[in-house]
């Protein structure tokens, strides 16, 4: 869902309800040749290189960190090429392996004393052991969390190498803790901003570069947070997304504060695609947040979510609330026979913590703003794709219902910068975030 085209396939669900009203004569196929979402035009970033839409576009979000070091483009393209559509396993391969191979390289030229290259490519690594993650389910596999903790050390060494001055904390939670990294910027002034940083539903903060060394060179200090159901509070510590995220954010805001050379009173919370529904809650229940950046937008993501059903066939949900178990057995026997949508309910699942469409979709119910974001009292900046299509209409709905501060900061295709979180165009995303940000704070 944090990725773009991803809920907009979600026609493939429109089969599966037609199947739970027994007209299973309607149930939507998936296509052969092509066992994911289909490229939807011949727009630039309609990729066409795995043969799965879905894949294609998570793809392209790895090829966008080549601006700041985090991968090669070759070395992604080669990648691709021996990932299979449709198949999770063939994905988790593939980058496994340039991952792995790429460390080799970081270990060589280390033990040879070129410091600054090792150190490239240990941030090509870390990136890379992260795509590994991003498509792929099986909790079984106990290389998932190998994975998971090289991805953690390789980018720590990678800063080490390079200079920035990143420490790991453990945030206190609720009788366990939340990874995080605390980014000292040597460009701050003693009472200097700090900026929370966190992702959505997919991606991790590390690979977010574009944000967290934009910040760090200009002065501002970072603290990289992994909430529950993400990166490695998922994959370490079992933690499941919670509706009331502030819950996980007021802890790391009680961790900075403790910092020194942080000024309290200029504490910033941006979160992006789902995060930019987790981050505005957030806002409106810890006033401490000075500013809060939702990168997109998202008044409800229960709508948003719902809004993909809805527009594929009207009446869905009405058939999930009346009928649960119909409603699951039609979405399961689809998602049997469509990689995608088996993928999704395995991902979504497991970072929601549910067993069942029915039981997620009372989960995902709870994630909706609509009744708090009057309580929101800080400035909130929203950035927008004019492509957005992971909750798209969210922006302009969050930007009406707020009563205080804001500012819509609109990516257009004219800029090549529509995507979702603007994907593929970062260097225009850091600059027109930052230039915004050293005017208003």
């Amino acid at each position: 869902m944090s990725r773009r085209s991803m809920l907009a396939g979600m026609g493939l669900f429109a089969g599966g309800a037609a199947a739970a009203a027994g007209a299973r004569q309607f149930l939507v196929p998936a296509p052969v040749e092509v066992p994911g979402i289909n490229p939807r035009g011949d727009a630039w970033y309609d990729l066409r290189l795995t043969g799965d839409g879905l894949m294609d576009n998570q793809l392209l979000w790895f090829l966008g960190h080549a601006t700041h070091g985090q991968s090669d483009v070759g070395e992604a393209l080669e990648t691709a090429k021996r990932i299979q559509a449709g198949d999770e396993k063939s994905w988790f391969d593939a980058w496994l392996k340039t991952a792995q191979r790429v460390h080799g390289i970081a270990s060589t030229v280390e033990a040879k004393g070129h410091r600054l290259s090792a150190g490239a490519a240990y941030a090509r690594a870390a990136n890379y052991y992260r795509a590994a993650t991003m498509h792929y389910t099986d909790t079984a596999d106990p290389r998932l969390l190998e994975v998971t903790r090289n991805a953690a050390t390789t980018f720590e060494k990678s800063n080490a190498l390079l200079g920035y001055a990143a420490e790991p904390l453990d945030i206190p939670y609720e009788g366990t803790t939340l990874p995080a990294y605390f980014l000292r910027s040597p460009h701050a002034k003693p009472s200097a901003p700090v900026l929370l940083l966190h992702q959505g539903l997919h991606a991790w903060p590390e690979e977010t570069k574009w944000v967290w060394d934009g910040a760090y060179k200009r002065g501002y200090h970072v603290l990289l947070l992994h909430g529950p159901g993400q990166g490695r509070s998922l994959r370490e510590r079992g933690l499941s997304f919670r509706p009331d995220w502030e819950k996980a954010v007021s802890p790391a805001v009680d961790a900075v504060e403790r910092i020194s050379g942080v000024d309290p009173k200029r504490i910033l919370l941006m979160g992006l695609s789902f995060g930019g529904a987790l981050a505005p809650r957030a806002a409106a229940f810890e006033p401490r947040i000075s500013l809060c950046i939702a990168n997109p937008g998202v008044l409800s993501w229960w709508d948003a979510m719902t809004g993909h059903f809805n527009r594929w066939l009207p009446g869905v949900l009405s058939l999930l609330k009346s009928h649960p178990v119909q409603f699951d057995r039609a979405i399961l026997e689809l998602a049997e026979g469509w990689p995608t949508a088996r993928y999704w309910l395995r991902d979504v699942y497991w970072k929601h913590g549910a067993k069942t469409p029915s039981e997620l979709f009372r989960k995902l119910e709870e994630f909706d703003n609509t009744s708090v974001v009057e309580r929101i009292r800080c400035p909130v900046l929203i950035m927008e794709g004019d492509a957005e299509d992971a909750s798209p209409g969210q922006s302009q709905k969050l930007y009406d219902a707020l009563r205080g501060p804001k500012h819509l900061m609109r990516f257009t295709h004219e800029e090549a910068a529509p995507l979702h979180c603007q994907a593929a165009s970062m260097a225009l995303a850091e600059q027109r975030l930052f230039d915004w940000l050293d005017e208003n704070v």
